[in-house]
């Protein structure tokens, strides 16, 4: 960690990190997740080093760095990728990260950076997809005066972030060694049903005749054929209410739980890559994961999360499958 009185301070660049599908990753390395980890954070320190980043925070397998240029950032961004690509990582499994870049006028606070640009980067680095890195106006600006040989950016056009009361404009960075095409960023345009979860998964059991499972005075948020009533977790970060025992949001990769009296998410279930389409019977909730193309089924009576099953599906939230029948972000179990 970077001592408070060398941060740097002004105008500051903030790429912030994560791994995509980490809890499917420790399921796949059990005892070797640990070394697995390990790698990937020497990896990531010895890039921000070598570029002359500040290392703000860590948790698990998350980083917040901060950088004095841009064009360090960047730089930094482009050589953990590549060297993420060429680490031979146990049991064959592809340790994917992605990772946002914003340029801010951050305050510093105590040990750390506060202020609105912070969440920003963090809005960012959560919209994209594992291998990708996404790039915020402000930055790309900085990058125009002062590019980097063979880097290009992407116009991804405006996206809607999670809390944030205008859509920012986006950029892909394209390098020589970087994965080139992603889906669609994982971003709310816009969210209409934000704050209504537990109205309108009342309405959802009405209307398809659902019997909802209740866990006391819980019930799993889901979608109920076109009516979506879904608190998926679209590349937010967790964040707590102050004094309030209920999530502001869900976490990456997570499925929601709500109380049906208050409205309020008060637990989240964490699954597979870009968890999407879901349909619940008597005894299962059923969840379909895009990114990594599995399906995995939820015990409503304990939230226990059943080892995701590979559907033959070659995407599984927008191609219909004859044995999982999954079509346009709905899905059917047979």
């Amino acid at each position: 960690m970077t001592a408070v009185d060398d941060l740097p301070t002004g105008t500051v660049t903030l790429p912030f990190t994560d791994i995509e599908g980490s809890t499917q990753l420790l399921k796949q390395l059990r005892d070797r997740y640990g070394e697995a980890l390990a790698d990937h954070q020497r990896i990531l320190r010895e890039a921000f080093s070598e570029y002359g980043g500040h290392e703000i925070d860590t948790q698990g397998d998350s980083f917040f760095v901060a950088f004095r240029r841009a064009k360090d950032a960047v730089s930094a961004a482009i050589e953990i990728q590549r060297r993420l690509a060429e680490h031979p990582w146990p049991d064959g499994v592809r340790l994917r990260v992605r990772i946002g870049i914003h340029t801010g006028e951050p305050t510093v606070g105590g040990d750390r950076y506060v202020g609105l640009g912070v969440h920003r980067g963090a809005r960012i680095c959560a919209a994209g997809h594992g291998g990708q890195v996404l790039v915020s106006q402000t930055a790309r600006e900085l990058l125009r005066d002062d590019p980097i040989p063979g880097m290009s950016l992407r116009d991804l056009g405006e996206h809607q972030l999670k809390d944030m009361d205008e859509p920012e404009h986006l950029y892909q960075l394209v390098a020589a060694g970087l994965q080139d095409d992603f889906p669609e960023l994982k971003t709310l345009t816009p969210p209409p049903f934000e704050g209504r979860e537990g109205e309108l998964a009342e309405k959802a059991a009405e209307q398809m005749g659902m019997s909802w499972r209740r866990l006391g005075s819980r019930v799993l948020i889901g979608v109920a054929s076109a009516v979506l009533v879904v608190a998926v977790a679209l590349g937010v970060v967790v964040m707590r209410d102050g004094g309030s025992s209920g999530l502001a949001s869900v976490g990456t990769d997570a499925v929601g739980v709500i109380d049906p009296e208050s409205g309020k998410i008060v637990s989240e279930i964490p699954l597979g890559g870009a968890p999407g389409a879901i349909t619940a019977g008597p005894d299962a909730i059923w969840v379909a994961n895009a990114n990594e193309n599995t399906v995995s089924r939820i015990d409503p009576s304990t939230n226990a999360v059943r080892p995701s099953t590979s559907s033959p599906s070659a995407s599984a939230t927008n191609q219909y499958n004859p044995q999982w029948g999954v079509l346009l972000d709905q899905l059917w179990v047979k």
